[in-house]
């Protein structure tokens, strides 16, 4: 004999379903905003923000849309060498169509071994005091938090406003190594665009 679900728990166990779909949605975001960044994949930004969406506070003023994907394509990469961003504790508090979201975030970031690289990724003068010369690579690890407010329109969650909290950083003389080791035995290499071997399907 089946037993019979009352019906107030079927729209209960409806409700949690959608709530953890909504949150999956969120997150999948923001994780595609990271592959975006360290890829330089305009398309894949472009399924971040809402078209009227944007930063609050930097990096960048006015519509995210209308101002990042050139940047990727063009000014970002010149900036840095590469850069790996990391989120986690990711909380989110859902109102309706709006969502409250604070997520922390680990950035690295590899200079090119030029001033203008290091300058770019931690402030002329800072780069002077430091005394980094000719072609010294550095890395700059920024520890942060996206607090951001989504919406969702037509069923679709994305990005509508965005600040960028940097809580701390540490800059110090890059030390990693490309050959040898255990890294002999890795045959994929990253790319900062779509022949990085993610897209590789």
């Amino acid at each position: 004999m089946r037993e019979t679900v009352p019906e107030g728990m079927i729209d209960q166990r409806s409700d949690l379903l959608a709530e953890l779909m909504d949150r999956q949605r969120i997150c999948d975001v923001i994780h595609r905003y990271c592959r975006a960044t360290d890829r330089l994949d305009a398309d894949l930004f472009r399924t971040t923000f809402w078209e009227d969406g944007g930063f609050d506070g930097g990096p960048a003023e006015g519509p995210a849309l209308n101002i990042i994907p050139s940047l990727l394509d063009g000014v970002v990469r010149d900036m840095w060498a590469t850069s790996h961003h990391s989120v986690s504790n990711i909380l989110i508090e859902l109102a309706d169509d709006r969502a409250f979201v604070e997520t922390y975030l680990t950035a690295f970031h590899m200079s090119h071994p030029t001033h203008e690289s290091r300058a770019a990724l931690i402030g002329e003068q800072n780069a002077l005091r430091a005394g980094f010369t000719g072609g010294d690579v550095i890395e700059f690890i920024f520890g942060g938090r996206y607090i951001d407010m989504f919406e969702r329109r037509g069923g679709e969650w994305r990005i509508f406003r965005r600040r960028i909290v940097p809580d701390w950083n540490r800059v110090a003389p890059y030390s990693g190594i490309a050959t040898g080791g255990q890294y002999d035995l890795l045959l994929h290499r990253p790319r900062r665009d779509r022949g990085d071997p993610v897209y590789m399907r």
